[in-house]
């Protein structure tokens, strides 16, 4: 089954829920059109089965808890509305109104279990503070007790993390994928996933810059560990490295346990770096549909130079079906 794990729907009616919310920087936001028929017949140009959506990306987040919970119930029951209605094609990421824990968790019993959606969907950080924050763990806490999966999805009004992205829209250009390299490390680091092992996560974007720090990180860790970079640095620099949950002799392998979307279309040498570093068991086919293409994205796998006819396979049509198991 070939399944597109990376795709975005915002309804017109959602937009409108928001600015009737509060949010009057939304008023002239784009809607996407809720007719989906163009959508299947380019699903069906490409053999792709099913799409699931995501609300996240655009900052959705109002000023107080209940219009947050609000919001994320009008979005999670549009969701719904459109799995019905259309066979099985489409299916949905839950949105969830943290940094309101209580509502946060509220809204997962529902959208996993009335809703059966595939997942819950995150930014790559909330209110200022990345996901890992103490304040979260009863959230992740039950998460936990539903096996579920996460897809993590950077947030662009999030990532001015540099004074130079203000303008231009670098922000979601250069900030963004530095959001999911640095969510996916805090992840592993901060223990999150060791803690709840039966949470499997999903990194929209191929985890960003994450495959082109790898070797950077994992030569670091490595220093970190047998200590060789004491005489440079002193004993001191890394002693952080004692607080970590990680296998010293393959610091790299928690990150391996994380699947990747594969909505990283510019260059093919990507594809290969994502291959050598996470491996094509951990690779999912995503398009970023609207924004990006979904026949780009099929043929960005279908004609890479760096997978065998099996490791396109497994991209296109196991992988996801494995995780999902639809």
């Amino acid at each position: 089954m070939r399944i597109d794990v990376h795709a975005h729907y915002w309804a017109a009616e959602y937009i409108a829920r928001l600015v009737t919310l509060g949010r009057k920087d939304l008023a002239f936001a784009g809607r996407q059109a809720d007719d989906l028929d163009q959508r299947v017949a380019e699903m069906d140009a490409v053999g792709v089965d099913v799409q699931i959506f995501s609300a996240i990306g655009l900052n959705t987040t109002v000023p107080d808890a209940a219009g947050n919970a609000e919001a994320a119930r009008c979005i999670n029951d549009i969701y719904a509305d459109v799995v019905a209605r259309h066979g099985g094609r489409f299916r949905a990421f839950g949105s969830v109104p943290l940094p309101h824990v209580d509502e946060a968790i509220a809204e997962t019993d529902r959208a996993l279990g009335e809703l059966g959606f595939a997942g819950i969907a995150l930014p790559c950080a909330v209110d200022g503070r990345p996901l890992d924050d103490p304040a979260f763990a009863p959230f992740w806490e039950n998460l936990a007790r539903h096996d579920a999966v996460v897809y993590l999805h950077p947030v662009g009004s999030d990532s001015a993390v540099h004074p130079g992205l203000a303008d231009w829209n670098l922000h979601t250009a250069y900030g963004s994928p530095l959001q999911l390299a640095t969510a996916a490390t805090r992840m592993v680091f901060s223990g999150l996933t060791f803690r709840h092992p039966t949470l499997s996560f999903v990194f929209g974007v191929c985890g960003g810059i994450l495959p082109y720090l790898w070797p950077r990180l994992e030569r670091n860790l490595r220093r970190a560990f047998d200590h060789s970079a004491d005489k440079a640095v002193g004993g001191n620099y890394f002693s952080w490295i004692t607080e970590l949950p990680l296998d010293p002799a393959d610091p790299m392998s928690a990150f391996r346990r994380f699947y990747y979307d594969t909505s990283t279309q510019e260059l093919p040498e990507a594809l290969l770096l994502a291959k050598q570093t996470y491996g094509t068991d951990r690779l999912l086919l995503g398009s970023d549909a609207i924004f990006a293409s979904l026949t780009e994205a099929v043929r960005y796998v279908e004609n890479s130079p760096h997978l065998t006819p099996d490791e396109k396979t497994d991209v296109l049509d196991r992988n996801a079906q494995k995780l999902f198991g639809f």
